[in-house]
């Protein structure tokens, strides 16, 4: 599944603004609502032709009188001259003028939703984040859903990008790559509960993933082993650390078929069949996890030292024949 692009975020906040803005439409108020000096501040307000001095004024009236009668004629005002900035693609002026409105009209559907386009537009994660989580609260969707994730991650707050994917995957469950993602981000984090959960639903969502448009065939092949491989990985390593030998063994075994030259499941592998008393299979994959001179290099040849003295009178007489078949293996 194709990421969602950049201007993705800004096109669907858009779109949530022109609704807010038809749901904040200026209704007819009647006369003793308001006070005829008032309403000759409000025909000032429409002939002001500077921005700043009207959103300025706006926002002190709506503060100074929050329920008088003019509140959605100049609420109406507001938007206007925002969206002429909008149109105009004015982000930092609207980023200005629709904070100090917010700070007088907290809560407002179409100040969040042109807010959260401005900050996407101006490359402000911070920003976006704190008006798109006000913005999804009201309009959800996993477009928004996935943009709030990304400028999380943008941030360096894994948790909370973390908790984002998975409300796109509330509404998205077979997202591939979001799936896979979020394993790899939560065995890197030493989740192992949540980064086993999300390696069984990526090994049931990779047989029906689709390639993305514009993906070669070679490359589509690769990524998708590389996610079977760490998928079962995953799980072979967690059946491993319960002592479920069998379970991480047949796990492990699957994760290899994708990516050979993987040294950590070939030392897991060695003790999980010396744990279960198969020593030539345990030699094996010692020696595999020992030729490829990886990190797992010198751990490896000391198991596989102290168990080939073990099953040979206590010497080392040989052991260059399974390095040798280990290192055929491997090609």
């Amino acid at each position: 599944m194709n990421s969602p692009s950049v201007s993705y975020c800004s096109r669907v906040i858009v779109s949530i603004l022109f609704a807010a803005s038809l749901i904040l439409t200026p209704k007819l108020v009647k006369a003793q609502d308001y006070t005829e000096e008032e309403y000759k501040l409000f025909q000032d307000i429409q002939a002001e032709k500077d921005d700043a001095k009207k959103v300025d004024t706006i926002a002190k009236f709506l503060k100074e009188k929050p329920k008088n009668g003019l509140r959605p004629n100049m609420i109406g005002e507001y938007q206007k001259a925002i969206t002429d900035l909008k149109n105009e693609k004015k982000w930092s002026q609207i980023i200005v003028l629709g904070e100090k409105f917010y700070d007088a009209v907290p809560g407002d559907d179409f100040t969040e939703a042109l807010l959260a386009a401005a900050y996407s537009e101006t490359g402000n994660a911070k920003g976006f984040v704190a008006f798109g989580e006000k913005v999804y609260a009201s309009k959800p969707s996993a477009g928004l859903a996935m943009e709030i994730a990304r400028n999380y991650q943008k941030l360096g707050n894994e948790a909370k990008s973390l908790q984002w994917k998975e409300k796109v995957l509330a509404a998205d469950p077979d997202n591939f790559e979001i799936l896979a993602d979020t394993m790899k981000r939560y065995a890197a984090a030493q989740n192992m509960a949540q980064a086993v959960k999300y390696a069984k639903n990526t090994l049931n969502a990779l047989p029906n993933a689709k390639k993305p448009a514009g993906t070669d065939d070679a490359a589509w092949k690769a990524q998708t082993d590389q996610t079977y491989a760490i998928a079962y990985g995953i799980l072979g390593q967690d059946a491993y650390m319960n002592r479920r030998y069998s379970e991480a063994i047949k796990n492990l075994e699957a994760g290899v078929k994708y990516f050979k030259r993987n040294d950590a499941a070939y030392a897991t592998l060695g003790l999980c069949y010396w744990q279960v008393g198969k020593m030539d299979a345990a030699m094996l994959n010692f020696a595999k996890a020992y030729v490829i001179r990886g990190a797992q290099m010198n751990a490896a040849k000391q198991n596989l030292d102290k168990l080939w003295k073990d099953t040979h009178k206590g010497t080392l007489a040989g052991q260059e024949r399974i390095i040798e078949r280990a290192t055929t293996d491997l090609k």
